[in-house]
């Protein structure tokens, strides 16, 4: 991945005609907190409506972690200015009102009598935006630079499985002997999402301190995803299994967050 994010920027800085031999370039790793923007950040819980699972533009995204890397390559013939290559692991849980609901769930199926177990996974979200774009930076003094950039690539995303399942009991009637009894079920649903390839872009300021470390805080808009997939449901009914698969779609969403990570400078 690297070698690959290094090639990408090397050919830009190719096609601006920069002299890369005498290019200072400049590799560095981040970790910071993720923040969902608007439609990406509700949900409406209150009756079960969220991206993952209905037909509705509602993320119901929390909190969320971003690690990843960046190459800047300094462009001698303009002083500051530098071309930058990145790219990011964005994960976000669900937020406080899914998890709400979840548990709210759960503590009311509990009541039936009929169900002896009951579990449920929530969709986390996931984004690998690959980019490319301009920094610049400017130095206050000897050790402390300020900075800004913009950048413009392609996110990947996707989400992980929506999991719900549940052992519990069913009354049959026997015909023959004139009684009712009861019948062991098991019951799992998965929804299983695709991956989207969108455009993306994002744009962000900070510091630098010593050259070594570095605060920012940026936005990006990871483009239009599709929500689409496949659904499974397995029933095993006194003992005999059935599978049903369908593929399903929902709306899109458009991812935005801020992000506000620190760097480590190498």
């Amino acid at each position: 991945m690297k070698r690959q994010i290094k090639k990408i920027a090397l050919l830009i800085v190719a096609i601006l005609g920069v002299n890369c031999a005498n290019a200072q370039t400049d590799f560095s790793i981040h970790l910071g907190m993720l923040f969902p923007q608007g439609d990406f950040a509700e949900s409406r819980m209150d009756k079960g409506q969220v991206a993952w699972g209905d037909k509705t533009n509602r993320g119901g995204a929390g909190l969320g972690f971003d690690a990843g890397m960046k190459f800047r390559f300094n462009i001698p013939s303009v002083k500051g200015l530098g071309i930058i290559a990145s790219a990011d692991f964005f994960l976000n849980m669900p937020n406080d009102d899914v998890k709400d609901w979840k548990e709210d769930l759960i503590s009311e199926l509990e009541k039936e009598e009929y169900l002896d177990e009951f579990s449920i996974a929530m969709p986390h979200y996931i984004n690998v935006p690959i980019m490319v774009g301009l920094n610049y930076e400017y130095g206050i003094n000897d050790n402390i630079k300020i900075w800004g950039e913009g950048a413009l690539g392609l996110n990947i995303g996707t989400l992980t499985s929506f999991k719900q399942s549940f052992i519990g009991t069913a009354e049959e009637y026997d015909y023959y002997y004139g009684h009712w009894y009861d019948v062991d079920v098991e019951e799992t649903v998965k929804y299983s999402y695709s991956i989207n390839t969108s455009l993306a872009f994002q744009f962000g300021a900070g510091f630098m301190l010593n050259d070594k470390y570095s605060l920012g805080v940026h936005y990006y808009s990871l483009g239009s995803q599709k929500i689409k997939g496949e659904a499974m449901l397995e029933e095993i009914y006194d003992g005999e299994s059935s599978i049903e698969d369908e593929r399903f779609t929902f709306k899109r969403i458009n991812p935005g967050m801020l992000t506000i990570r620190l760097g480590l400078h190498f």
